[in-house]
């Protein structure tokens, strides 16, 4: 049997976390190891119970999620940081941003369905695509259209010529199996990619790469 996706649950709303740990522990595949009230806690958690996925509120007391986000990703909390999908009442939010630039792997609404969430917390885990990517993506382009920098093909310079290509298409939200039937290559050689994408180029998620592109004025010219 293999093991289940360990699940922490950080909300200063006691019933909105009562009723994700519900939902989480009602799954075959993932049980919710722990919750926490506020970023600080989020941590102590973190540190003592080694979570696979964070599903972290942005607007919390004491320590708000961005900072909290920040303080796991860091490298400061475990060797291997969990991923981190971060809760908000609004997509609009340049926290959500924020959290991204930090790490960050995924992003949910709180009025997302339970099937949404679940797929979510699956997706996010298993890394094989960009969760909620269109709309993930569309964060991203919105914060950068208020902004002004100057392209940066340099950046890329660490990644060989297949790499860049499949870079540019994880910076579109694409998936390993849509990035596989795009430029002819398994998804299994088409993970291989990311993964090395994601190491040379020090990003922690996909969405940490539509960040990293836009940024730098890689894609969206």
């Amino acid at each position: 049997m293999p093991d289940l996706m360990r699940v922490v649950v950080v909300d200063d709303q006691a019933l909105f976390s009562a009723g994700l740990g519900m939902l989480i522990e009602a799954q075959d595949d993932m049980e919710c190891v722990g919750t926490a009230v506020n970023g600080r806690e989020a941590v102590r958690l973190t540190e003592d119970l080694r979570p696979d996925i964070i599903l972290m509120d942005l607007r919390m007391p004491v320590v708000n999620g961005l900072e909290a986000t920040k303080q796991i990703l860091s490298g400061g909390v475990a060797d291997e940081a969990p991923r981190v999908i971060v809760l908000t009442t609004t997509s609009h939010d340049d926290a959500v941003y924020a959290a991204f630039r930090a790490g960050a792997s995924a992003f949910l609404t709180k009025d997302a369905s339970p099937e949404t969430v679940l797929a979510t917390i699956r997706d996010t885990h298993a890394g094989l695509g960009l969760p909620s990517g269109v709309a993930s993506v569309g964060v991203v382009e919105e914060f950068m259209r208020r902004t002004d920098s100057a392209a940066n093909d340099a950046t890329l310079d660490k990644l060989t010529p297949r790499e860049r290509e499949v870079f540019v298409l994880v910076a579109r939200g694409l998936s390993n199996a849509e990035i596989a039937d795009a430029v002819y290559l398994s998804e299994t050689t088409v993970k291989t990619h990311v993964r090395a994408v994601l190491q040379k180029l020090d990003l922690r998620s996909r969405v940490h790469v539509v960040v990293f592109a836009y940024e730098n004025r890689l894609i969206g010219r």
